[in-house]
Order: structure tokens, then C-alpha cells, then sequence
């Protein structure tokens, strides 16, 4: 199913929110965040990786506009070119970054194996209206930081009575159990993991997937 949560600036979801929306979408994550340095995306098609990233930097993403998606693959190979969010271009020259949530039924075949991929280029050409649902929940942050969603916002309550704004609410309390776990040991080994597998160079800019996204 996946799912798409965006956040203004000075809001967050839960750790736990993070955690059951990541374990119930375990094929890659991806965020895309608005500073004063412009608009940046992170992706990773190992979660522990994406949540390593978000917890070393709580308090730059939560004094940003960001766009955040857990993936459940359907269409197309577990790889970081198939995570979102996606880059895009629009003829009127507005770019940034987009998700999709479901199935692009009509975009199941094309040049991609993965349809939300086909669907978001056709939209990009004029060729496909993304705001009418049938082809599944959009979300969108341009290079400005604007958020905005074409399909499928459903505001819920986050971190410190904050509101967040998710595609779905299945991954909560569904498909895994937080009774008996320590969320916090939990966010440790996810912490950890990042860390051991060189996320320390990517926190510290040297790796180039950390990627700003200019006019």
C-alpha cells in the first residue's frame, strides 16, 4: 500500500508513528526537506537507513517543510531508483520532489517497471491528470517548500499534538506489534545500523545521494 506523510514546519510524526508505518512498508524510504539552502532529498531502499538519517537530524527536519514515503513494492525492483519521492519538472518550471500511494493501474506497463515512476512522468507531461484518485494518492514539495497534495490528505495527530498529514492510516496498530518492545531500543538499532553502514560520511555531506535540489 505505502504511505505518504507530510509535515509543516515544527511538526513531526511519533517514533512509534515511524516505526509501524516503516515495518509495514519495508521497501525503501525516502525524504525530501526544504531549508534555508533549498529543497534536498534523502532516499534509501534499506529503511534502517532513511531512519538513521531522520533520527541524527530530529531537530533539522522538524524546523522544515518534508516530504517522507515508506514503500511497499508492487511494481519494480526494491532499488533506490524506485523509492520515493521522485524528482520531477513541470513545464511551467516548478520542480521538486513527489510520492505516489497504491497502484497507477494505468501506468502498470511504459517505460519504468515500477508504475508509480510511469504515471508521475506522464503527469509531468501533460498526459495524465494525478488529482482525480483514480490512480492512487500524490503529495508533492516543490523548490520552494510548498507542500502540496493532489490526492489523498488525511490529517492525524503527531509528536507533541502536532498535525501531520498521511495517504492512510493502515500501518497504525496493524502488522506489527509494539507490545513488549522498548521503542527507543528500537530506534537505537535502526540509529546504529545507519551509522555502521557509512552513514556517519553521508551526515557529514560527503556522500552525494544526499542530494540539494536547486532552482
Amino acid at each position: 500500500m505505502c504511505v505518504i506523510i507530510t509535515a509543516d514546519r515544527g511538526a513531526m510524526p511519533t517514533i512509534s508513528q515511524l516505526v509501524q508505518m516503516s515495518e509495514t512498508n519495508p521497501d525503501g524510504a525516502g525524504i525530501a526537506w526544504h531549508d534555508k539552502d533549498g529543497l534536498h532529498r534523502y532516499r534509501n531502499p534499506d529503511n534502517r537507513q532513511t531512519l538513521a538519517v531522520i533520527l541524527a537530524n530530529w531537530d533539522k527536519f522538524a524546523a522544515s517543510p518534508f516530504l517522507l514515503h515508506f514503500r511497499l513494492a508492487t511494481h519494480g525492483a526494491v532499488k533506490t531508483e524506485n523509492t520515493h519521492p521522485f524528482r520531477y519538472r513541470l513545464s511551467n518550471g516548478e520542480t521538486g520532489y513527489i510520492a505516489h500511494n497504491g497502484i497507477a493501474h494505468r501506468y502498470t506497463h511504459g517505460r519504468y517497471k515500477s508504475d508509480s515512476r510511469n504515471a508521475i512522468l506522464a503527469w509531468q507531461t501533460g498526459q495524465a491528470d494525478l488529482t482525480d484518485g483514480t490512480q492512487g494518492k500524490f503529495a508533492k514539495i516543490d523548490q520552494d517548500g510548498r507542500i502540496e497534495w493532489l490526492h489523498g490528505a488525511e490529517p492525524i495527530q503527531g509528536e507533541n499534538q502536532t498535525t501531520i498529514t498521511v495517504s492512510n492510516t493502515i500501518w497504525d496498530g496493524y502488522g506489527y506489534d509494539l507490545a513488549g518492545y522498548d521503542i527507543n531500543d528500537i530506534w537505537d538499532e535502526a540509529y546504529q545500523t545507519g551509522y555502521d553502514d557509512g552513514q556517519e560520511e553521508l551526515l557529514n555531506g560527503a556522500v552525494p545521494d544526499w542530494t540539494p535540489h536547486h532552482r
